[in-house]
């Protein structure tokens, strides 16, 4: 899976993306654009990227959920 802009991510990311996309019964696309985005903000200033995945999956689902 590609994100919007154009950087390929890990299987640990997409599986997230497909079980949130699930979860929040919304369309994969959607989620993955949102998760593309925040994750690159994070990364952006994250000193330790280990649990980016975590940061992600909370921060796309509190975006769907409201």
């Amino acid at each position: 899976m590609v994100t919007p802009n154009h950087f390929k991510l890990e299987p640990d990311h997409i599986q997230t993306i497909k079980a949130l996309a699930e979860e929040i019964d919304c369309p994969i696309e959607e989620v993955n654009n949102i998760y593309a985005s925040t994750l690159e903000s994070l990364k952006a200033s994250a000193r330790v990227q280990d649990y980016l995945v975590v940061l992600a999956s909370k921060k796309v689902r509190d975006k769907l959920h409201h």
